[in-house]
């Protein structure tokens, strides 16, 4: 859900200077979450600084807290971003279904410097996890969002809201059942924002509460 965050416009003539938006990758492979923190770190017309909490309400969804900072390459100055998700699973990978399939949806709002920009995505993250040697594991995911934008502070009379689609290509790589490397190419494409960024970031998933995860879902 990064990107309904972190997306902004860079300046105020951003109707005729799409490039110089700016967003992040969501970092939402497609497994609900017990609770785990990830801090991530995206570069694209700009850098940005993120942090995201995912606490789990039930063994089939979680809700999630975001914020960051981004700096962009552009006019459009420093801008906080806040925001809210929401995840559910819709389907298990199982040896007859092999596809994970976990539906996010959210609120973004990046505040600062410019014109403002609030986002509502929802979208579904599909993937499937392999386990490897040692205790390690990948899963590579694409996580597709369409997103209601709304453009707030430009000084004309212009249709300042806007549908656009954001689409993730993505991998978590566990190292252990604690730690994870996430990474994720994502493509945006909109009226206020038609680009092609990328994001890396550290997760940590506190044991007790992964393994009570574990058996919860089992159950």
């Amino acid at each position: 859900m990064l990107a309904a965050l972190a997306a902004l416009v860079a300046s105020p003539a951003a109707r005729t200077a799409a490039a110089q938006s700016w967003f992040t990758p969501s970092f939402q492979p497609p497994q609900v979450s017990t609770r785990d923190f990830t801090l991530g770190v995206s570069a694209n017309a700009g850098t940005a600084a993120l942090f995201q909490w995912r606490e789990g309400i039930d063994a089939n969804s979680h809700f999630g807290l975001e914020g960051g900072l981004v700096d962009s390459d552009g006019s459009g100055g420093t801008k906080l971003l806040v925001g809210g998700s929401y995840a559910y699973q819709l389907t298990r990978a199982t040896a007859d279904q092999p596809l994970a399939l976990l539906f996010t949806a959210g609120a973004g709002l990046a505040v600062g410097d410019g014109p403002d920009l609030f986002r509502i995505p929802v979208g579904v993250s599909v993937g499937h996890r392999f386990a490897l040697d040692g205790g390690m594991a990948i899963t590579p995911y694409v996580h597709p969002r369409l997103s209601l934008d709304l453009v707030t502070g430009v000084d004309d009379d212009a249709d300042n809201t806007d549908l656009s689609i954001d689409f993730d290509i993505g991998a978590s790589f566990e190292i252990t059942r604690q730690l994870a490397l996430r990474g994720s190419l994502v493509v945006s494409g909109g009226r206020f924002s038609d680009d092609v960024g990328f994001g890396l970031g550290l997760t940590i998933t506190p044991q007790g509460l992964r393994s009570a995860g574990l058996r919860t879902a089992r159950r």
